[in-house]
């Protein structure tokens, strides 16, 4: 076939493929929409992979060069060998050391002699700045000549441009679950102590300790029995002081709670009084004056049942702020007391007219020297008037000869009379005469 005529037909099947892709155009746009689809989700899903943070966990350990992450490290030995918590507050902050843990450090570093040969290998944490820290170390206990090899773990944050040990990570921490950890960190934790790198480092610490043990019988004992044992009586006795000092504090809080009622109570009281005495300086602010007319008890209430606090005679005046039922109320040496009003005469406040008890008039009536319904006769002529006094208006006269009825005889010197259909006063001088 010649050259032209394969262009020919080149050219026809290209035509041909243009018709069709632009009769069903709008298919082959939908099937290149979906294959950009699954490029994006491809590429996305492959970049999402590799950006995974914790990916650092899987390479293998490198030992430590940083001097920053050294001295770290070093310094929390030192400072948990001589029991001093207040510099290990500083190294794991802004993380929280607990009560109990620092009980237990204290506890535990009367033990340690000093920490040696410290070994540090670190895989990238989760985020930048942050490491897991597999440490060897060899521990030597006070008065036990071989050291014993150990493995521990941290896990290192930087916060504000300072390095720290985050203490939620610690051993002390996991075993005891007292401060809440962040899942992802706690899974990156996870994956790390399951690397083969790291089982590797456990394995030949494990041969290091048997040996270590093999070879002192001093240290085993004490590994095996010594300290176990302190530490069951350690965790023993900081229990009985968590649960005292519980007892201790719901003590001082019931205290503090009975102390508020009481205080509270007081207050009441105070105001009470408060008000009461404002009640009664207004009442002694109306008082008027009363006079004792017969010997009669004082008394704490207006009842003539209750406590008597002493007795009055004839004569006394007291001064009245109230009254309460059959009694008056007065002050009596500065408290208040209480007093029948038959043994009181009164004068209201404004008003300069004694108030005549019943006690009184018995008195007055005892007091007379005519008796009640004697017939007198009049000598001389004799005004009859409306009150004792001579000066009142004259209610009739009676002349000599004439009969008066006595009705009653006062001891201020007055009789009254019925004369007539009418009654008044006269001088009872003027009767008996």
């Amino acid at each position: 076939m010649s050259l032209n005529k394969v262009i020919e037909k080149v050219k026809e099947a290209a035509g041909k493929c243009g018709d069709f892709i632009f009769r069903y155009k709008r298919y082959f746009l939908a099937g290149c929409i979906f294959i950009c689809m699954i490029l994006v989700l491809f590429l996305g899903t492959k970049s999402a992979v590799t950006d995974t943070s914790g990916e650092g966990v899987y390479k293998e350990f490198k030992e430590n060069k940083d001097t920053k992450i050294n001295k770290l490290i070093e310094d929390y030995y030192t400072a948990y060998a001589n029991g001093d918590t207040d510099k290990i507050k500083k190294l794991v902050e802004p993380s929280p050391l607990s009560d109990q843990e620092i009980s237990y450090i204290q506890f535990y570093s009367q033990y340690i002699d000093n920490f040696s040969d410290i070994q540090i290998y670190t895989k990238e944490g989760l985020d930048k700045g942050s490491y897991l820290a597999s440490v060897r170390v060899n521990l030597k206990y006070k008065d036990i000549d071989t050291p014993a090899p150990g493995q521990d773990f941290f896990y290192l944050e930087t916060a504000d441009g300072k390095l720290y040990i985050n203490n939620k990570y610690g051993s002390f921490n996991q075993n005891n679950n007292i401060y809440e950890m962040d899942t992802k960190v706690s899974d990156l934790i996870s994956v790390f102590i399951r690397q083969q790198d790291l089982l590797d480092i456990q394995a030949e610490v494990t041969n290091e300790y048997n040996a270590a043990i093999k070879s002192d019988e001093a240290l085993k004992v004490f590994m095996t029995d010594t300290l176990k044992a302190a530490i069951v009586q350690w965790n023993t006795d900081y229990n009985a002081q968590v649960a005292a000092a519980a007892e201790e504090a719901a003590a001082a809080a019931e205290k503090e709670a009975e102390e508020a009622a009481k205080a509270e109570e007081e207050a009441k009281a105070k105001e009470e009084e408060e008000t009461k005495a404002a009640e009664t300086d207004e009442a002694k602010s109306k008082s008027y004056e009363g006079k004792v007319i017969s010997r009669a008890n004082v008394r704490s209430a207006s009842d003539k049942d209750c406590d008597k606090l002493s007795s009055l005679d004839s004569g006394n005046a007291i001064t009245i702020y109230g009254e309460e039922s059959d009694f008056y109320k007065f002050d009596y040496n500065g408290t208040t007391a209480y007093i029948t009003k038959d043994a009181v005469t009164v004068k209201s406040a404004g008003d300069n007219t004694e108030t005549e008890t019943a006690t009184e008039k018995e008195e007055a009536k005892s007091a007379g020297s005519l008796e009640k319904g004697k017939k007198i006769t009049i000598q001389s002529t004799t005004n009859i008037r409306s009150k004792m006094d001579k000066s009142a208006s004259k209610v009739a006269v009676a002349y000599a000869g004439e009969t008066v009825e006595v009705v009653m005889s006062y001891a201020e010197g007055w009789t009254k009379v019925k004369y007539k259909d009418k009654e008044g006063f006269i001088r009872t001088d003027l009767l008996t005469n």
